[in-house]
């Protein structure tokens, strides 16, 4: 456990006690050596108070200087029942003791608060990477995968349905919905990935999420037996409907494979610009146009303009881009182009 009594540490504190503590203070690492001091001469060498400290196990006082140790009192440091290191403080033991179980007590928090924030970092890391493998991981799973999944409730061995769930706003709350569940967080993103073998729960979760939060969209691949392919379809949805800015608040990949697919398919000729590149306002007007399925009177209610406004929008977009909203064929490449973005 010596890594979490480090030199750096041990002089950190030394330097900061000795400022309310009126005596010299040493803390020695599980070999009896001085790695901390208010002496810095001191430093990397042997403690024989220390030493015998540490081999028994309980307080030891010296009352006289000697040329290897001063006079003072001497208490092992234990955390989770293992010696990390010993206190010592310069002086007549009478006087320094109540100040080195003082000290004690400080030292032991202290190194149990960074070993609690280690283990929890620790956690976080080997999350992060089990998620990464587990979302890219196409082929069989490996046997150290499979225990690893279990670890978080996942059972591979079983189908899972994949559900993204992507929250306009950030709440505490939706942590409260997916806890009896396998679920993960995307570092710096504000998705949650949700792994279900009851693909009856989808329907229970989203409607729970959505009392929350009436915004928030919820994707779901098929179920089956690999979860890196639930994760593309169910992120391959998500990305039409934030593509489209379609108005739907949940979907799911066998009823939105086609818009799904098309949006990772190269239609053209290489060297024909595929992505649409239209100015702000006229693609807010088709998307919306899209969204309320080419419908006039939808549109323009859902952006607030008069129905000739949106025509005289819909017409510079046939100018701008040679195709016309209002043809079926037409409308239908300006939606593949915008997938494509």
């Amino acid at each position: 456990m010596d890594q979490w009594l480090t030199k750096e540490l041990a002089q950190k504190i030394v330097k900061k006690m000795m400022l309310d503590i009126p005596y010299s203070i040493n803390i020695m690492n599980e070999k009896g050596i001085i790695i901390g001091s208010g002496n810095p001469k001191r430093v990397g060498t042997l403690h024989q108070g220390a030493v015998k400290a540490l081999k028994t196990g309980k307080m030891v006082e010296i009352y006289d200087d000697h040329r290897y140790e001063k006079k003072g009192t001497n208490e092992p440091l234990v955390v989770n029942s293992q010696p990390v290191g010993v206190i010592g403080i310069t002086g007549d033991p009478q006087a320094v003791r109540p100040f080195c179980k003082l000290v004690k007590t400080a030292v032991s928090l202290l190194i149990e608060q960074n070993m609690l924030m280690g283990n929890q970092e620790a956690e976080r890391n080997r999350k992060a990477a089990f998620l990464e493998t587990i979302l890219n991981e196409q082929k069989n799973y490996s046997q150290e995968l499979i225990r690893e999944a279990e670890r978080y409730r996942i059972h591979l061995h079983e189908e899972n349905s994949v559900v993204l769930v992507k929250p306009k706003e950030k709440s505490s709350r939706f942590e409260t919905i997916y806890k009896p569940f396998p679920f993960f967080k995307k570092p710096n993103e504000n998705l949650y990935i949700l792994i279900l073998q009851n693909r009856k729960d989808i329907q229970k979760i989203a409607e729970s999420i959505w009392a929350i939060d009436p915004f928030a969209i919820v994707a779901a691949g098929l179920h089956g037996l690999n979860i890196a392919s639930g994760y593309r379809q169910a992120k391959l949805c998500l990305s039409v409907c934030e593509k489209l800015h379609l108005q739907n608040r949940f979907f799911d990949y066998a009823d939105w494979k086609f818009p799904a697919e098309l949006s990772q398919t190269h239609i053209f000729h290489e060297t024909f610009e595929e992505t649409l590149n239209l100015p702000d306002l006229y693609l807010e007007t088709l998307t919306a146009f899209i969204s309320h399925n080419g419908n006039p009177a939808e549109t323009a209610r859902a952006l607030m303009i008069h129905r000739n406004t949106l025509y005289y929008r819909l017409g510079r977009i046939k100018e701008l881009t040679g195709k016309n909203p209002f043809l079926l064929f037409d409308l239908f490449e300006l939606a593949y182009r915008l997938l494509r973005r």
